[in-house]
């Protein structure tokens, strides 16, 4: 379950892309770790609207822990939902505690149980998830001070609103963990919300049955136009890019992402490219991927004008 932090660069490009498909920025930071708050962490949301469909304040929690020669840093930050039509704020607020409150070291540990009262209010939330993350830390940090050790871990989360239109509510969700060793990991997902009822769209929700190959097709086209091609040695094709075989290639495991100009693909690290290749992303406009949706999916969309 479980946007990028600055010390792992190669991993910014495929939030840029997000965030420039979803804002029309064109180069965005995703995550600035050393902030004070989290007032500039996304690109402005892009409104295709009359008027906001919720509203959000700007949380932000931050700590360190020593213990003997060890240090953890933990910085949660975002923006939550406060007010507006209540099954999508509740349905917003569901899916972030979901991704707060799980560690993303792939064990499907829930690291603590969001209570009501923590769902109600984003910071008693990400104080939640951030005293969570350093009392994970705190757990190994007494066996290494106890073998005299020195270690050095990282933990970092940022969350908001991307993208919005009357119909679509786009939130972004990042995370960064390192946990000693030659380099972090990291996690970039997100996830599209029906605005009217707050349901989650993931692929069964989005496409047309059986079109899943038609889909797949257009997104290894864009992978290597968009991502790969570039800087790519003369004659190399996606086959040179990936750890898998192209043929056998999937949607990603997260759901794709409705932004300002069509929906947003993204690969986590390792899941179809080696650490060095970041996360593999990719937009298909929706132009495209229109004769694929389900109607009623077709029918939210509002495309870019020109």
């Amino acid at each position: 379950m479980k946007r990028i932090h600055t010390i792992f660069p190669l991993a910014l490009a495929a939030a840029a892309l997000i965030h420039g498909s979803c804002s029309g920025a064109s180069e965005q930071s995703t995550t600035a770790a050393s902030a004070d708050t989290a007032e500039n962490t996304y690109p402005q949301i892009t409104h295709a609207t009359k008027a906001p469909m919720i509203e959000t304040d700007s949380v932000h929690w931050a700590d360190t822990l020593v213990i003997g020669k060890c240090k953890a840093k933990a910085l949660v930050q975002g923006r939550y939902p406060t007010a507006g039509t209540t099954r999508l704020v509740d349905s917003v607020r569901q899916w972030l505690a979901d991704n707060l409150s799980y560690s993303m070291q792939d064990t499907g540990q829930q690291l603590f149980r969001p209570t009501p009262a923590e769902l109600a209010s984003g910071q008693k939330l990400v104080a939640r998830s951030g005293k969570a993350l350093l009392e994970s830390a705190r757990n190994d940090f007494e066996d290494f001070d106890t073998e005299g050790y020195s270690m050095s871990y990282e933990y970092s989360y940022s969350f908001g609103p991307i993208y919005e239109t009357d119909s679509l509510l786009t939130y972004s969700f990042s995370g960064y963990i390192y946990l000693g060793g030659a380099h972090g990991g990291a996690l970039g997902s997100g996830q599209t919300f029906a605005a009217s009822t707050g349901r989650k769209l993931n692929d069964s929700d989005i496409f047309q049955p059986g079109k899943e190959k038609e889909v797949i097709r257009l997104v290894k086209d864009a992978l290597w136009q968009q991502y790969f091609k570039e800087g790519s040695e003369e004659g190399a094709t996606l086959k040179d890019a990936l750890l898998i075989n192209p043929d056998t290639l999937r949607l990603p495991q997260q759901p794709p992402l409705f932004c300002k100009d069509g929906l947003v693909f993204t690969y986590q690290q390792y899941e179809i490219a080696c650490y060095a290749a970041g996360m593999p992303s990719c937009v298909l406009p929706y132009s495209a991927v229109r004769p694929l949706l389900q109607k009623e999916i077709a029918r939210l969309i509002v495309e870019p004008s020109i």
